[in-house]
């Protein structure tokens, strides 16, 4: 075993527990690798997009995390490519060879091929998205105090999420509890009634995974914090000033967050099936390439019911520690394990006070399933400065009813109506 080199390839859930699993062995040498020096806790990404959190305070830095274990090491870079042959792994033109590898790059936002979603719309799957997505709310607001013009403060004040997603569900909750407990006191020059949040849901409800009751629930919540909930409505298109929808009408709105699906992040060099997903055996490890291991969202491991497993942080977690020992159980020896899923339950929080949760048979509402949604996160956010910050954060805005991060790090621009614009919104 002396002397193994193990590349990880991603510091997301999969990548950081491959890590602490391969450590215990010192004969091993590990390197990770990332594009980003941090590890980045997803789940909470919604609350910097809505002025909740600051974005330091859901990362971790990848060294930091590292000092522990001795026996590996950290390379910043973007992976171009994997030539399994010739074990070898190219980061931004630099081969990094390896013994074994582990493929843990998550996934990005899926545009489906929709015309505009990409160039107007905002995903939501890291930093730079959330920062964006705040800066475009508060530079909305403010330009929509400054214009004397009815139809662009309509527009302006129009927030537009397509997805009814957990991750759609929680950002349309927290944005109307900005819209009624922040932007309510901050612009006393807009009127309530004129700030709209829309959820956009492809399907006749809410949370698929969840059970119809939870789903039930959150709907009336929803429905309860003023937020607009459309189902059965497909988005054909995003435009600099509007949502357009198959069934003819048009929503005007600056600001569209798509939250509707993910896709795989492709590594060139491994074979690819549905959603950009690379098939494993159930030890984890590529058919074609056994020293190549998949972990996380990019594993396509159908499940019992002929369905892949679902792209959630606990199955990350468990399939990153699995492929780590493995690769452990080859080098001695010993017979592989193949990978059973536990299922550790679902949970999606809704705004103060109010959340779902589902564990096992176990079905929790309203403040039970939101301070059962606090402990879990706080739990499994690395770092111990990181959870008294998020602590006091929730604290401070539960308490004064405020969000305490509403500083604008960059001011947007908004086209005319009515007029083609020369640049991507986003920009």
């Amino acid at each position: 075993m002396s002397g193994k080199h193990v590349v990880v390839l991603g510091a997301g859930f999969a990548g950081l527990h491959a890590v602490r699993v391969l450590s215990r062995e010192p004969g091993v040498q590990v390197t990770l690798v990332d594009r980003n020096n941090y590890h980045l806790f997803q789940p909470l990404l919604y609350q910097v997009a809505t002025a909740g959190l600051e974005a330091p305070q859901i990362a971790f830095p990848v060294r930091a995390f590292l000092r522990k274990h001795k026996n590996a090491r950290f390379l910043l870079g973007t992976a171009e490519g994997v030539d399994p042959k010739a074990r070898v792994l190219w980061v931004e033109g630099r081969p990094v060879p390896y013994d074994y590898l582990i493929v843990g790059t998550g996934t990005r936002t899926n545009d489906f091929g929709l015309p505009g979603v990409a160039r107007y719309g905002y995903g939501l799957k890291d930093l730079d998205d959330a920062m964006k997505i705040r800066d475009r709310i508060l530079s909305a607001c403010e330009e929509a105090v400054r214009t004397s013009d009815p139809e662009r403060r309509k527009a302006l004040l129009t927030f537009v999420v397509v997805g009814g997603g957990p991750t759609g569900v929680e950002l349309a909750g927290a944005l109307g509890e900005v819209r009624r407990h922040v932007i309510a006191r901050d612009y006393p020059d807009l009127d309530l009634s004129e700030i709209r949040v829309i959820l956009i849901e492809n399907s006749t409800r809410l949370l698929d995974a969840f059970a119809p009751s939870s789903a039930q629930y959150a709907q009336r919540f929803l429905e309860k914090l003023g937020v607009e909930l459309r189902f059965g409505e497909r988005v054909t298109e995003v435009t600099p000033d509007a949502v357009r929808l198959q069934s003819g009408s048009t929503i005007p709105s600056f600001t569209v967050v798509w939250s509707a699906g993910v896709t795989g992040q492709a590594l060139p060099g491994l074979p690819i099936t549905r959603g950009n997903r690379v098939a494993t055996t159930p030890e984890l490890y590529v058919p074609e390439h056994p020293s190549v291991y998949v972990a996380g969202d990019m594993n396509f491991l159908e499940h019992k019911d002929g369905r892949p497993h679902p792209q959630v942080a606990p199955t990350a977690m468990q399939q990153g520690a699995l492929a780590a020992q493995n690769i452990l159980r080859e080098l001695r020896g010993q017979e592989k394990q193949v990978f059973r899923y536990k299922d550790k339950g679902s949970m999606a929080t809704l705004g103060r006070s109010h959340a779902i949760a589902e564990i096992g048979h176990l079905k929790m509402r309203g403040f039970p399933a939101w301070g059962a949604w606090l402990a879990v996160h706080l739990y499994y956010l690395i770092g111990f400065r990181n959870r008294m910050m998020v602590l006091s954060n929730w604290a401070y805005s539960y308490f004064t009813y405020d969000f305490a991060v509403r500083i604008m790090h960059n001011r947007h621009s908004f086209p005319v109506l009515n007029e083609p614009a020369q640049e991507p919104v986003k920009s």
